[in-house]
């Protein structure tokens, strides 16, 4: 299993606390015995101990709208070791204000359906 292929511990603990709840990830981050946390598959549990779920690039991916307002299109593009998670205006041949970087392109999809939620949940689209 490649750690690279989900979100880090940090993404994952800030959907939480933007209380958006993933249904069905193959895998979360729990709290180990010693205060370390592991990823691990979903079925695994410890009574009582502290779990995130962490999704992978699909299963985010699967949660953004393709689009957000009327000429804006849904892209992640890598330059270099970076990874950039928006949504590109074509008409302005940039990206609107939804422009997130991280390395991992699992992070940068998350701070982005963040985003995406806040501004449904305010009105805007």
């Amino acid at each position: 299993m490649n750690e690279a292929n989900y979100c880090t511990l940090e993404a994952a603990k800030r959907l939480v606390e933007a209380g958006i709840v993933l249904d069905g990830t193959d895998m979360h981050w729990i709290k180990e015995r010693d205060g370390s946390f592991s990823l691990i598959l979903s079925d695994v549990h410890y009574d009582g101990s502290e779990e995130y779920p962490a999704p992978s690039m699909a299963e985010v991916w699967r949660e953004l709208p393709d689009s957000h307002g009327s000429s804006t299109t849904l892209i992640v593009e890598k330059h270099y070791d970076i990874m950039i998670a928006g949504y590109f205006d074509w008409e302005e041949e940039d990206f609107t204000e939804a422009k997130f970087r991280n390395e991992n392109p699992t992070d940068a999809l998350i701070d982005l359906l963040i985003w995406v939620r806040k501004e449904h949940a305010n009105g805007k689209s």
